[in-house]
C-alpha cells in the first residue's frame, strides 16, 4: 500500500506492537498504514490575533477536541484530507484600530476544532462592537473600554459553535471602567479581566491620555501525551496594557504575552507576541499611547495528531510524510 502523508510519523516503537502516531502539522492527506479500525486523535486549531488598540484584548485559543480511549472508526481503505488551521494574522500598528482576526478550523474526518476568536480593538465611538472579542474555539478577551463607565460585560463565547466536551473557553469580560486589555479564553480556563487603574500617571509621558490597568491573562491550555511525550496546546493570548501599565501574561499552551509598557516614556509600543506555532495559542494584544494603534501577536497554528490503534506495524524511528514510501504486509519498510 502506497502512503503519502504531510506531517511526521513516530515515535520510536517496536514494529510489531506500538503505536503508530502521525502528526501533522500543515494539511495533508491521512491513510492508515496498520489497517486498524479505531484510532486516537487531537485536532488543534489556529489560535486567534490580538486587536489593534491600546489595552486591547488577547486572542482566544484554537478549538481543542482529543478521543484518547482508542474507539474512534477509521477505515483502513479511506484517505482522510486533514487540515491544520492557521493562526489569526496579526494587526500593525498602521492599520485602523480593530478587532483581531480570528484563527483557522482544523480538521480530521468528522471532528472539526474551530479557530479562536480574535481580541477586541477599537472601543471608540458610542455603541461600537470593535471592543469586544470574537467568538471561536475560545473567545477572544474583550479590549479596554477606554475609562469610561461601563456596565460589566460577559467575555467572548468559547466553544462555539457548541461540541461536547467543550473545546474552549470563553474570553475576559469588561469590568467597569476597565483599561487593561482582556485576556483571550483558552480550552482549561476563560481568559482573565484586565485591571482598572489609577486615574494618574507614574512616569511622564507626552500627550498621555487615561488611566492605567494591567492587562488580563490569557486562559490556560491543556497537556496531551499523544506525540509520545506531554506538551500543552491552545492556551489564550494575553491582553494588552493599557497606556502606561504591563501586558497580561500568555496563557500556558503557547499563549502569547499582550504588549506592555516601554518604561523609557517616549516609545510607549510594545507590541503583542505572536501565539507559539502548532499549539493553536492566542495572540497578544497591542498596548500603545493612548488614543493610538499598536502592533498585536498573531495567532499560533494548530495541529493534528493520529495515533492509530495498531498491533501489526509501526515505523521505527521519525519519517518525513512528505516522501513516499511503501509498506509491506508482511511487516517490514522498503
Amino acid at each position: 500500500m502506497a502512503l503519502s502523508n504531510g506531517g511526521i510519523i513516530g515515535t520510536d516503537n517496536d514494529p510489531s506492537t506500538g503505536p503508530l502516531i502521525t502528526t501533522f502539522t500543515s494539511s495533508g492527506t491521512f491513510t492508515s498504514a496498520s489497517g486498524s479500525s479505531t484510532a486516537k486523535y487531537l485536532v488543534v486549531a489556529g489560535g486567534g490575533s490580538g486587536g489593534s488598540i491600546h489595552g486591547s484584548g488577547g486572542g482566544g485559543a484554537g478549538g481543542f477536541r482529543t478521543s484518547t480511549d482508542n474507539s474512534f472508526p477509521i477505515d483502513a481503505s479511506t484517505d482522510y484530507p486533514i487540515t491544520v488551521g492557521a493562526g489569526g494574522a496579526g494587526l500593525s500598528g498602521s492599520s485602523p484600530a480593530e478587532r483581531g482576526n480570528s484563527g483557522s478550523n482544523s480538521v480530521f474526518s468528522s471532528i472539526t476544532s474551530a479557530g479562536g476568536g480574535g481580541g477586541g480593538g477599537n472601543w471608540m465611538g458610542a455603541g461600537a462592537d470593535e471592543y469586544l472579542g470574537r467568538t471561536g474555539g475560545s473567545g477572544g478577551g474583550h479590549s479596554n473600554t477606554g475609562n469610561v463607565p461601563s456596565s460589566p460585560r460577559a467575555g467572548a463565547a468559547g466553544n462555539t459553535p457548541p461540541v461536547s466536551p467543550s473545546q474552549g473557553s470563553a474570553g475576559g469580560g469588561t469590568p467597569p471602567n476597565a483599561v487593561g486589555g482582556q485576556g483571550g479564553g483558552g480550552h482549561t480556563a476563560a481568559g482573565g479581566n484586565g485591571g482598572a487603574g489609577p486615574a494618574g500617571p507614574t512616569v511622564p509621558v507626552p500627550a498621555r491620555i487615561g488611566g492605567q490597568g494591567i492587562g488580563g491573562s490569557g486562559g490556560a491550555g491543556t497537556a496531551s501525551s499523544l506525540s509520545g511525550s506531554p506538551v500543552t496546546y491552545a492556551g489564550g493570548g494575553g491582553g494588552g496594557g493599557g497606556d502606561q501599565a504591563i501586558s497580561g501574561a500568555g496563557g500556558a499552551g503557547g499563549g502569547g504575552k499582550g504588549g506592555g509598557y516601554d518604561p523609557d516614556g517616549v516609545s510607549n509600543k510594545v507590541p503583542g507576541q505572536a501565539g507559539t506555532t502548532n499549539r493553536g495559542g492566542g495572540g497578544g494584544g497591542s498596548q500603545a499611547p493612548a488614543m493610538s494603534t499598536g502592533d498585536a501577536g498573531a495567532g499560533g497554528s494548530g495541529i493534528v495528531i493520529i495515533d492509530e490503534n495498531a498491533g501489526s506495524v509501526n515505523a521505527g524511528g521519525v519519517w518525513n510524510m512528505d516522501d513516499l514510501y511503501t509498506y509491506v504486509k508482511a511487516g517490514t519498510w522498503v
